[in-house]
């Protein structure tokens, strides 16, 4: 998988994060349920890309290295 993929993941994992998804309680549940969707399905145009599932703890692990 190249660099640029496991950024792109990285960046995800961390916007999937839920004090970033609600920004910390301040949204409804609505616009919270709203994003998290959105988020999970760049997430799986990101696993089309790399040609496999990737797991979040598959991701933090590269960047712990």
């Amino acid at each position: 998988m190249t660099t640029t993929l496991q950024k792109q993941f990285l960046d995800l994992a961390c916007r999937l994060s839920p004090e970033n998804v609600s920004c910390d309680g301040e949204l409804s549940r609505t616009e919270v349920d709203r994003r998290y969707k959105q988020l999970n399905a760049e997430w799986a145009k990101l696993e089309k890309e790399a040609g496999r599932k990737v797991d979040e703890d598959e991701v933090w692990k590269w960047f712990r290295k």
